[in-house]
């Protein structure tokens, strides 16, 4: 059996891209002889973005569908665009973040 496709998010439409990007902050302690003592990720967080032809399954606010896998947390979509040409299917792009420990 063979895959093709996209497949870090489901629901209706056709998707032609996903991107993912997980990031943090690092926060680290320097000690009294100025050498690295210790250090942390804090306040990391998820930015995507998605492509697609068809109807926009999202709009813009609180997300609850639309989310590519592994993005987690409290996940809002920030920006939807729609698009149609009479040589091509209508089509649409949305991101969006999401914050990892929020409530």
């Amino acid at each position: 059996m063979s895959t093709f496709g996209i497949t870090s998010i489901t629901g209706s439409g056709i998707y032609e891209s996903v991107d993912v990007e997980h990031k943090a902050d690092l926060k680290q302690l320097i000690g009294t002889d100025g050498t690295h003592s210790a250090a942390r990720k804090v306040d990391d967080s998820f930015s995507f973005s998605v492509k697609g032809k068809g109807t926009c399954p999202v709009s813009v606010g609180l997300a609850t569908s639309g989310i590519p896998s592994g993005v987690s947390g409290k996940i809002f979509i920030t920006n939807v665009t729609t698009s149609q040409s009479n040589e091509d299917w209508a089509g649409f792009s949305y991101s969006g973040v999401g914050y990892s420990h929020a409530t």
